[in-house]
């Protein structure tokens, strides 16, 4: 079995490979080859204080073994090329499709990428003698098998306590804690080169030696010391913990293929009094939407927890810069998670299209839905950092852009629902499963830029009029924005409702439709189906016959295109603006104050180049395309 299986899941990798795939497999594979080089590096450098050695070591492999565990969270549900349903039918015990699955999930890049930098281990073991590299091969092994069978058994339970409110929120605030961690980690900058240069505070490296991904560090060290039992010790808390995890994931091996998931239980549908007419009833319905559906509720959990990490993480190294702006952090995830209502509703179009004058109605209610669920927590999480941070906040600032940053995101969002929808699968058909569900983040990171820039008329008048121009501003402006854009998305969803709604039921986006009507039938010999064409990234983005030179510009323009725009162009203005200096790694806070504002202005325009450049290039690769089918 073990074999069979082995063998099935190289072949179904082999045959679904396809460019889009297969650049994933080999940038991801090369960025985890460059961590592994890391974890090298650290294990083999030296250093002034023997213990720094291992300090450092244990933290990247907690780091890696976190990476493991949590991943699947963020980026979806693991590997999915063998899943225990698709045994359900056959008669198999649950026990030797268990086996087979496990060492089925030892085949792939990313088992022999972390094998690479579990070898850290014999490296820093080099140091200690022979007695020490002895050891550390059985436990560079041991804490391989802990680490991809504990995150296979982490990822099917959260796959089954996803199904729940409580779990909705769990691997909610997990996502986002990761996520925000990742893009705000950079303020802990002065504590990472402190452990570099003298080790981990005692308490810290003790800890870290207690957790699983340090028991193989811990044998290894006890063997260099010559102490037996605790090599044997590690090796044997390691290998029951590696047999636990194995077991668990079998009984919930066995629990998949045996039975079926519940979706939820019935709703009665209550109105409130409020809710007379069909714009308050639609905006009713998307209330009580955010708290039964988990999907939605798991979306809003998530931006409430990204705004928390990323403004609260920065005082562990004394900074109360990012407290006020919690809230429209907050805003600004509600807008880039709320993208999708109508794909998220699906089939349920029809109903638009049959009802007179319902399209008007559903963007309206809508849009009042949004703001009551995002504005109360918006304005709550403005006002309470600032009380309890005891500063000179920047009222001007936050009473200018709160109004203008819902209003405009209220407009964006239901706009792109109707644009660009991503189609799911109808709520009534849906398993529960939280861990693949199916976020586009094309989808999020443009809704991240379009939302962001409808706040720049009340950036224009706060930066550049008087004292009163920026609050007068601020609410105009994000009135007219609600009002112009879901004007624009109600005659949007007019004319193509009948389109949309087969680009629902089929996953046919509109204009392979229209195309589709257009061209000829193909010539397909008698007997054979006529094959779709993958819907592959690169294609749909119009890069798929591009350059490569420009395609790698495009790619690379539109991920690191914030870095100046953003963390070095308008987080540094805001803090000269402010008054509140924190230099950590903002480049121009180092050069003379004279120096200071031009070099903010330098990052902002080659953000704002790399952004038009790459957006407009890939604008015009897709118009191209388009025309030549």
């Amino acid at each position: 079995m073990v074999g069979v299986l082995i063998r099935m899941k190289l072949a179904v990798q082999r045959n679904s490979l396809t460019r889009a795939t297969a650049a994933r497999m080999i940038g991801g594979g090369a960025a985890g080859l460059a961590l592994a080089a890391a974890v090298l590096f650290l294990a083999g450098r030296g250093y002034p204080h023997a213990a720094q050695r291992f300090d450092l070591l244990g933290a990247a492999l907690a780091v890696w073994t976190a990476g493991w565990l949590l991943g699947p969270v963020l980026f979806g549900g693991g590997d999915t090329t063998l899943r225990p349903e698709h045994f359900a039918l056959h008669a198999l015990r649950p026990r030797a499709l268990a086996t087979g699955l496990a060492a089925a999930a030892f085949v792939g890049v990313a088992p022999a990428v972390t094998l690479i930098a579990l070898s850290g281990l014999v490296v820093v073991a080099v140091h200690l003698g022979p007695a020490a590299v002895a050891v550390a091969a059985p436990a560079t092994v041991l804490q391989l098998a802990f680490t991809v069978l504990c995150s296979r058994l982490v990822t099917a339970v959260l796959g089954q306590v996803a199904r729940s409110r409580t779990g909705a929120a769990l691997a909610a605030f997990t996502s986002a804690a990761i996520l925000a961690a990742l893009h705000s980690g950079w303020i802990l900058e002065p504590l990472v080169r402190a452990a570099l240069d003298d080790g981990l505070p005692r308490p810290a490296a003790a800890w870290l030696r207690g957790l699983p991904s340090g028991w193989g560090l811990s044998a290894v060290e006890a063997a260099g010391r010559g102490d037996r039992p605790g090599v044997l010790a590690a090796l044997a808390g390691l290998a029951l913990l590696t047999a636990a995890c194995a077991y668990g994931w079998a009984l919930l091996t066995r629990r998949q293929v045996t039975t079926r998931p519940s979706d939820g239980r019935a709703a009665t549908a209550t109105l409130g009094r409020w809710a007379r007419g069909p714009v308050t009833a639609v905006a009713a319905r998307e209330l009580r939407t955010c708290t039964r559906d988990l999907q939605r509720f798991h979306f809003v959990c998530f931006a409430l927890g990204y705004a928390l990490v990323f403004c609260l993480l920065p005082l562990a190294a004394g900074s109360t810069d990012f407290l006020p702006w919690t809230g429209l952090v907050f805003a600004l995830w509600m807008s880039a998670v709320s993208a999708n209502l109508y794909g998220e509703d699906g089939t349920e179009l029809w109903g638009k299209i049959m009802i007179s004058g319902a399209a008007r109605h559903d963007v309206r209610g809508r849009q009042l839905g949004w703001l009551l669920v995002t504005a109360p927590p918006t304005v709550l999480l403005t006002l309470v950092p600032a009380a309890l941070s005891g500063a000179s906040m920047p009222w001007l600032w936050l009473v200018t852009f709160v109004p203008a940053l819902l209003g405009g995101a209220a407009g964006v969002t239901v706009l792109v629902s109707v644009l660009r929808p991503v189609p799911l699968r109808d709520p009534h058909r849906r398993t529960g499963g939280l861990l693949e569900n199916g976020t586009d983040f094309a989808q999020v990171l443009l809704m991240l830029v379009l939302t962001a820039a409808t706040a720049a008329p009340a950036l224009l008048a706060v930066r550049f009029g008087p004292a009163w121009a920026g609050p007068v501003a601020g609410p105009v402006s994000g009135a007219l924005l609600t009002w112009l854009l879901g004007r624009i998305a109600v005659i949007r969803l007019r004319r193509t409702a009948p389109e949309l709604l087969q680009h629902f039921r089929t996953g046919t986006p509109p204009t392979r439709q229209r195309r589709v009507r257009a061209a000829p039938p193909p010539l397909v010999p008698a007997g054979l189906p006529a094959l779709r064409r993958p819907a592959l990234v690169l294609a749909r983005l119009g890069l798929d016959t591009a350059p490569v030179g420009q395609r790698i510009y495009v790619i690379v323009g539109m991920a690191l295109c914030w870095v100046p725009l953003v963390a070095q162009g308008v987080v540094p203005a805001v803090m000269l603006a402010t008054g509140h200096v924190h230099r950590s790694w903002f480049l121009a806070l180092y050069l003379p104050p004279t120096l200071r504002r031009p070099a903010i202005t330098a990052m902002i325009a080659l953000g704002l180049a790399l952004l038009i450049t790459s957006l407009g290039t890939g604008l015009y690769h897709l118009a191209r395309s388009r025309h030549r089918r």
